[in-house]
């Protein structure tokens, strides 16, 4: 072939024809004397390659990334593990025939009145929650739950065993009451600190639904602090609640007692009264509770 007859564009072809061959064969070469070569030189090589490359690409298969999703759902099946139904009666009238029932009508917050307890032909009632708060069974619930000085209550585990439940102090002045169960090794909630609360976070409702079901969660956001809330119950009537968690979630009837927990699982309320109609809830700040908790302890030890 001629130079001299070959056009422009030709030329231009052709250049870009030897370009690409011999930047394949450079290619090919290479890789070959990489695979060759003495394992020093292929790890600088590699070290060069790192610095490179983001870290997160050449890593990417071997990450494990757990979804908010799933941590929930990891955070909700352990916390469950504590949670309790508390219910007026003794062990003996709870038998495999016995079914908890619930006035449909009634609120969250609301307790049963003293002739409603257990007696000859009835049905021991559901009063609503608690949670173990320590492995040798210091459990938090709310007092008007178990307001009643006359009656005797139980609680019924995550796996269905029920434990006669003595109460240990019923506050004063919040809604508070601690309960001790006999026995060891319960599983429980870890206290977080509600001072720490922020609008917005994810806040997680739980209870044992009337006794019905166990483990019903509600998930909202923290949507207001220091709220104040009216609670009726059949032991002290009408009364306010102050310094409230507002929650964006009604609990289930029944969850009033239950634990508000956050993200990493510590408990940082006390789940209280609800507003169906205005789709909130309510909850005690944990901190409310630290006293009674501290007291119930140094009372099992004296």
């Amino acid at each position: 072939m001629n130079m001299e007859s070959l056009t422009k564009t030709q030329i231009v072809l052709l250049v870009l024809l030897v370009s690409f061959v011999t930047s394949l064969a450079t290619g090919i070469v290479t890789v070959t004397l990489v695979n060759q070569a003495p394992q020093p030189i292929t790890h600088i090589i590699s070290k060069v390659v790192e610095k490179m490359v983001p870290k997160e690409v050449l890593v990417k298969e071997k990450m494990v990334i757990f979804s908010s999703e799933e941590n929930l759902v990891k955070v909700i099946k352990e916390a469950s593990l504590a949670v309790v139904g508390v219910m007026v009666g003794t062990t003996k009238d709870l038998t495999a025939t016995t079914t908890p029932t619930l006035n449909p009508d009634q609120n969250v917050g609301e307790s049963r009145s003293s002739d409603q307890s257990v007696g000859a032909g009835k049905k021991p009632m559901p009063s609503g929650s608690g949670f173990f708060v320590s492995k040798d069974g210091i459990v938090l619930t709310n007092k008007h739950i178990v307001g009643d000085e006359t009656l005797e209550y139980v609680v019924i585990t995550s796996d269905g065993k029920t434990y006669p439940a003595a109460v240990i102090s019923r506050s004063s002045s919040q809604d508070v009451a601690v309960l001790k169960v006999e026995g060891n090794n319960f599983n429980f909630i870890p206290l977080g600190n509600s001072k720490n609360i922020n609008v917005g976070q994810t806040a997680i409702a739980l209870g044992s639904d009337s006794g019905e079901f166990q483990n019903t969660v509600s998930v909202g956001v923290v949507s207001g602090l220091n709220k104040t809330a009216a609670a009726l119950n059949s032991f002290s009537g009408l009364e306010d609640l102050v310094a409230l968690i507002q929650i964006d979630a009604v609990a289930n009837p029944g969850n009033s007692g239950g634990p508000l927990v956050d993200l990493s699982g510590r408990a940082i309320g006390i789940n209280t009264v609800g507003a169906p109609r205005e789709n909130i809830g309510f909850a005690l700040p944990i901190n409310l509770a630290q006293k009674d908790i501290a007291d119930a302890f140094k009372q099992i030890k004296n």
